[in-house]
């Protein structure tokens, strides 16, 4: 008889990895300003290479592993994220906190994993950079002002 050795998994890094995969898979498809298809290419590609370092270099671990959870990780409701450029957006707003590890945005299931050093960062903080890039953030409404300044597809209705 041959012993298996299970390794038991919380339902919030589950849904993490899976999310990661899923959000990996649809990463070029993109709403908002027209690009020459070659520019878009090749910011995509620079992006993509710049976003590997700086996560590399704020990860703050040695691990290989870009499903590794390395801090705390919250869900926040983000109901009036429309498209994958209102992720960028929110992505970007993030990245400029200290503390912030990964940040996971589901766009049909309007939700949003977040990553996070918690003796860096609170939800506090996370919720008010969402807010200031113009999103509702659980039960904290968008700023009015960065709201009127998104695309249009980035507005609720905008689809």
């Amino acid at each position: 008889m041959t012993n298996y050795q299970i390794k038991s998994i919380s339902l919030d890094k589950l849904f993490l990895k899976i999310s990661v995969l899923f959000l990996s898979a649809v990463f070029f498809i993109s709403c908002g300003k027209t690009q020459n298809k070659s520019e878009s290419e090749n910011s995509g590609n620079q992006k993509t290479e710049e976003n590997k370092t700086a996560a590399n270099e704020n990860s703050g671990t040695k691990s290989d592993d870009p499903l590794a959870i390395k801090g705390e990780v919250i869900e926040i409701s983000v109901p009036t994220v429309q498209c994958s450029m209102c992720k960028k957006n929110i992505q970007n707003a993030l990245k400029k906190i200290d503390g912030i590890h990964t940040v996971n945005i589901d766009v049909k299931l309007k939700k949003c994993l977040v990553d996070f050093d918690k003796s860096k960062t609170d939800l506090s903080k996370i919720e008010g950079a969402i807010v200031a890039a113009g999103y509702q953030a659980n039960d904290k409404p968008a700023d009015k002002n960065a709201y009127d300044k998104l695309d249009d597809c980035c507005k609720v209705g905008g689809h």
